[in-house]
């Protein structure tokens, strides 16, 4: 790092002063900035959409906000370069990432790490100074003495412009919307269930309109943070004196190869103007001390003289927690054994906590398929909306059909007909959709439809079950093709392995 080629006029400034520097750096510096930035957060926001299943869209902006570490690495290696004059290509800070991503802790950052309201403050301590371990938590603790308390408070305040920003983004389509439709989607997403394609598109619009926020909050914040770093510094090092001696030393140095030069034009002057000066040596003897001692109390007197002057008369207030009773004098401190009991206990402490959250973990783990389906959203079945009787020209009411369905298809195949065996099958499977499972089915609903609707009611045999039943109905109702006995015989058995009639949700009511 050169401090000569800082870009920032670098000086004492207050924390919030510090912040407004970090603000310019990203308006100085934006069209080196953004192209890299803006490619690196909408890849991460496709893949989210893209990766995440489709019941669980709504969690894509959890996942853009979730890795925000990672695109702070990337924008800090844009302005520490940009901030000493080291303009970087985008394709150079591409190729710098995957460093960034094994040795700036990445790791911890995204884990236990996560919720620390400075990590922006924190971060040029991981990736700039390359400190680990304990040299790391005491550059931290140095850092933090005067300048912490305002790196919290940044990140407060990102948060809730964030907050603004989306509230804004909405309000202005609600405004712009000649249709309205938008003001009824939100008013709707509180009142009336939405189905599947106002579920798709309200959760495709909230990804962008919270990754544009991102895009516009992330790299203030970054940059707001890395300004108040490099006042810490300053404060702490005192650039600001090293730059100021630096620049005295780069005039002395020129001065002092022109002061030759000067001397003899100086001497060549005095010697026409005085062509036999009178050499004199004038002796002047200078004294550090006063050769007359003065009187203690004289002495005093002179010396609060001294510091009425302005510059030694400064005063500053100082306020600290104290305890309300002052140990007495003479008072033995805390006995040794209770301290290193209470070291003992915090330790013990520590151990049981960071073996809670192993077990945590791994019970999570064994546990994962609970949790996604407690985190599925639910789906609300409209109110008094009555199940079908007629799909596709087939009566599909209970008491039309046989009470033991698979033996009655069996029968009718057995006997040629596989058109009516196969057709008796399908209905008592969309009968169990409509009526026991609750699927909403409607009249216009095709085939396919009711396979999509299913996907996220039924398991995993149900389903593949369903999907042969109703494939080799399809084909044998438009294509009059009928399947093999050996696919007829497993959609039998299955009928009575998967679609066994369980009591109906009325009579469990009653």
């Amino acid at each position: 790092m050169k401090l000569d080629d800082i870009t920032a006029n670098i000086r004492l400034r207050s924390p919030w002063e510090a912040v407004d520097l970090g603000f310019a750096l990203v308006q100085h510096n934006a069209r080196w900035i953004f192209p890299a930035w803006s490619v690196v957060l909408l890849s991460v926001a496709l893949l989210a959409w893209v990766l995440t299943p489709a019941d669980y869209h709504n969690f894509a902006p959890l996942v853009v906000w979730w890795f925000k570490p990672l695109y702070d690495r990337v924008l800090l290696h844009i302005l520490s370069h940009q901030m000493f004059n080291q303009h970087l290509a985008t394709a150079e800070i591409f190729n710098a990432i995957p460093g960034l991503l094994r040795n700036s802790g990445l790791f911890s950052a995204l884990t236990w790490r996560r919720f620390s309201l400075s990590r922006g403050f924190n971060l040029p301590i991981w990736q700039l100074e390359q400190l680990r371990g304990k040299p790391r938590k005491e550059r931290q603790n140095l850092l933090h003495l005067q300048t912490h308390t305002q790196a919290v408070w940044l990140m407060v305040a990102c948060v809730h412009l964030e907050y603004v920003l989306m509230f804004s983004l909405y309000a202005l389509i609600i405004i712009f919307d000649p249709t309205d439709g938008a003001w009824n989607y939100i008013l709707s997403s509180f009142i009336d269930p939405l189905d599947r394609d106002a579920q798709y598109w309200g959760n495709l619009i909230y990804l962008l309109l919270y990754t544009l926020t991102v895009w516009v909050v992330e790299p203030l914040y970054l940059a707001a943070s890395f300004s108040l770093y490099l006042n810490r510094r300053t404060q702490l090092e005192a650039w600001d004196i090293e730059l100021a001696f630096r620049s005295l030393g780069e005039r002395l140095g020129k001065l002092e190869r022109t002061l030759p030069i000067l001397l003899l034009i100086l001497g060549l002057g005095i010697f026409l103007i005085h062509p036999a000066p009178a050499l004199a040596v004038a002796k002047t003897e200078s004294e550090y001390l006063s050769p007359q001692r003065l009187p203690a109390g004289e002495s005093a007197k002179q010396i609060n003289e001294v510091m009425q002057v302005e510059e030694l008369s400064s005063v500053y207030t100082r306020k600290a927690w104290m305890p309300r009773q002052q140990p007495e004098m003479g008072q033995e401190p805390t006995a040794e054994w209770l301290e290193s009991l209470q070291v003992l206990f915090a330790g013990f402490l520590k151990i049981l906590l960071w073996i809670a959250l192993v077990a945590l973990t791994f019970s999570a783990f064994f546990h994962r398929q609970r949790i996604f389906a407690l985190l599925k959203p639910v789906r609300r079945k409209l109110p008094g909306t009555a199940p079908p009787d007629i799909l596709f020209g087939m009566d599909i009411r209970p008491e039309s059909l046989p009470d033991d369905i698979a033996a009655t298809s069996r029968h009718l195949w057995e006997n040629g007909q596989p058109r009516e065996a196969l057709s008796l099958l399908y209905r008592g499977a969309l009968m169990r959709l409509t009526r026991h499972d609750r699927l909403p089915v409607q009249a216009s609903h095709t085939e396919g439809d009711i396979l999509q609707l299913a996907r996220g009611h039924l398991g995993g045999e149900r389903m593949a079950w369903l999907a042969t039943v109703t494939h080799a109905w399809q084909e044998i109702a438009y294509a009059h093709r009928p399947p093999a006995n050996a696919l007829a015989e497993s959609l039998f058995d299955g009928w009575s392995q998967h679609f066994t009639a369980p009591p109906m949700m009325d009579e469990v009511a009653a």
